[in-house]
């Protein structure tokens, strides 16, 4: 609870009758000037009174800082990578089942699919660049996505030359760019929250 600093309660005042004459010089000094000062106000026209302190400062207050709109473009960027987000584990899951089942056949239908999924996604990252505020996330994802799209295409082409070893280096290629995306996912769902944000407040 908070404590306010009350003022204090004035002290009782003299009897009446009590010796005026016996005034301290002091004393008799600061009534004339009470009394002058209550002549003032009384002369004082109404329509002249002050205002009431605080109330020309606050109507002259600057007005609050606006929260900043980002591109179109970028917002729905932004918006669509963050949705991608949801999918991208089970891409990655689907890719590992394929690679465990050892079934070349299997390997590459995985690959189409994470193929078509990357570089649909891949098309949005530029628009997290070219914007101040989002080229952080966006050129570490154009880096995870780079990686990955060279990876599936290295598996896919080791198959079709029955090249184990470019199978091997494409995968290896693949779930690395997979587990650097970890360390910017976050940052990307940030994103899209404030892109989901600006398009449903800002934007109508």
């Amino acid at each position: 609870m908070s404590h306010w600093n009350l003022p204090r309660r004035p002290g009782p005042a003299p009897a009446p009758g009590a010796a005026r004459g016996a005034m301290a010089p002091p004393v008799m000094a600061l009534a004339i000037v009470l009394a002058a000062v209550v002549l003032l106000v009384a002369c004082t026209p109404s329509g002249t009174a002050s205002a009431t302190p605080g109330t020309a400062a606050s109507s002259s207050a600057p007005p609050g800082p606006k929260p900043t709109r980002w591109p179109t473009l970028t917002i729905e960027a932004a918006i669509a990578l963050g949705a991608a987000h949801s999918d991208f584990t089970k891409m990655v899951n689907d890719v590992a089942l394929a690679l465990d089942s050892e079934e070349p056949e299997r390997i590459s239908v995985a690959m189409d699919d994470a193929l078509v999924f990357l570089e649909g996604n891949q098309a949005n990252i530029p628009r997290l660049q070219s914007y101040d505020s989002t080229k952080s996330v966006g050129d570490r994802l154009a880096v995870v996505y780079g990686k990955m799209i060279d990876g599936a295409r290295q598996v896919r082409t080791g198959l079709t030359a029955g090249d184990g070893g470019a199978v091997e280096a494409g995968f290896m290629k693949f779930f690395e760019g997979s587990t650097e995306y970890t360390t910017v996912s976050g940052e990307l769902v940030d994103l899209a929250e404030q892109a989901v944000f600006m398009k449903r407040i800002l934007l109508l």
